[in-house]
């Protein structure tokens, strides 16, 4: 088994706590981004060591759902849900409907050293509104493109 892990096993510790394995368990995803950041470990890591212990973590709005891999075989419904005190949900979400490009996103900031996402969140905050139009309108041109070509 690998090393100890302090972010992973205290998200253990809360998500036991809350009824997993039996239930499925969502923690904010900002605390637990901030706890991978203090102590210096990507996202993605733990995840990977969760997921050798049988908990199984993904994005889910501004959320991490956590299921174990019966329930996760199990389920009928989609992993992803909105957050519930948001109308329209998170960024995430939006991506939901481009398909396997919001996959790959996610599973690419998850792989993120906390540094780099906090540099493309000043990056992002930092563009106009004109720009962050601009590339959702790029991103919706392209798909658009790649659905007639069916």
């Amino acid at each position: 088994m690998s090393a100890s892990n302090p972010v992973a096993d205290s998200i253990k510790f809360s998500i036991i706590k809350s009824g997993f394995p039996d239930k499925v368990v969502r923690l904010p995803f900002k605390p637990v981004h901030e706890s991978c950041k203090k102590n210096g470990t990507a996202l993605a890591d733990v995840l990977e060591h969760l997921k050798g212990e049988g908990v199984l973590g993904a994005m889910a709005g501004d959320y991490i759902v956590f299921r174990s891999p019966e329930m996760a075989a199990t389920e009928n419904e989609p992993a992803r849900k909105e957050a519930p005190d948001s109308p329209e949900g998170s960024w995430w979400s939006k991506l939901s409907g481009l398909g396997d490009l919001s996959s790959m996103a996610k599973e690419a900031m998850a792989k993120l050293k906390p540094e780099q996402l906090a540099e493309i969140k000043k990056r992002v905050e930092n563009m106009s509104d004109d720009e962050k139009k601009n590339i959702m309108k790029t991103i919706s041109e392209m798909m658009h493109f790649s659905k007639d070509k069916k």
